[in-house]
């Protein structure tokens, strides 16, 4: 595991001012249980928006280059920003009156810049491990100590030492990330669906050659991009699912066939989710 260090204890000298940061990220998360289960799938949505799959085809972080990797923690400042509801302040977050610095990386490790060490501030730091499809969380206060050297580093950054993570105070360890919602969608194929005329005949043929997965509502929106009422396009009433009914293929919706799709992949799914299977009777 590439975060293995334990979360520091009640005696370290640091924990009373990241517990207070703690606590208060867990209360406008909705509580830890919330924050554990919402926090994975911004660190996705934000990952998904910079690979940006639809224009680029690319699925997967590897895919980036170094600048766009930067960009992923951009984007997830923005969300982390949003999802708590706090301002930002002289760093990128403003929670119980304490300005909190936000860092991200994909790699091994963090990099402080001098306006945070220098005053010793506090750092949200998360961590994406695409290859094994894992996330972190944690709270660190930017002690010199436990940041390396500057290594002519020309904008002043110092990365955070293997020692010097055992002083983070954990708040995710490790926890499952979702699936892309790309993952396995074939995109030079989708791409070349997206130029069908005809938003119906376009979902059917989507939804033909995507039988047995589950689909977001946002992939079925970046199909029907040019198309006002995109998802009068999946209905009946001569929409992709009467098309695709007429060759024996059900078109089933979160909204309204959850127990049934449930019962086929044996996990919950979402009113925004959509499957195609063959039907039994043909």
């Amino acid at each position: 595991m590439r975060f293995a260090t334990p979360s520091i204890s009640e005696r370290h000298q640091d924990y009373p001012v990241l517990n207070r940061i703690r606590s208060a990220i867990f209360s406008r998360a909705g509580g830890e249980e919330s924050l554990l289960l919402q926090f994975p799938l911004l660190l996705q949505d934000a990952i998904d928006f910079v690979l940006d799959p639809v224009h680029t085809a690319r699925s997967a972080v590897r895919d980036l280059d170094n600048v766009e990797k930067t960009f992923i923690g951009l984007k997830i400042e923005h969300f982390v920003r949003d999802f708590l509801d706090v301002p930002k302040g002289l760093r990128d977050l403003r929670i119980d009156g304490l300005d909190v610095d936000v860092k991200n990386t994909v790699g091994g490790t963090w990099m402080i810049p001098p306006e945070t060490y220098r005053n010793e501030e506090p750092c949200l730091l998360i961590a994406i491990a695409d290859d094994e499809r894992k996330c972190w969380m944690g709270l660190m206060l930017a002690r010199s100590e436990y940041l390396g050297a500057l290594e002519g580093n020309r904008d002043g950054k110092r990365s955070v030492l293997k020692k010097g993570k055992e002083n983070i105070l954990w708040i995710v360890e490790g926890i499952k990330l979702p699936a892309s919602r790309w993952v396995d969608i074939d995109m030079e194929v989708f791409r070349k669906l997206r130029n069908i005329k005809g938003g119906t005949k376009r979902a059917a043929e989507f939804f033909r050659l995507n039988r047995q997965k589950i689909i977001h509502r946002s992939i079925v929106q970046a199909l029907l991009f040019d198309q006002r009422d995109y998802m009068k396009r999946l209905r009946g009433n001569g929409g992709a699912r009467d098309l695709l009914a007429s060759e024996g293929i059900l078109l089933l919706s979160g909204a309204y066939d959850k127990t049934r799709i449930e019962q086929f992949f044996g996990r919950p799914v979402s009113r925004d989710e959509f499957i195609a299977l063959d039907s039994p009777d043909g």
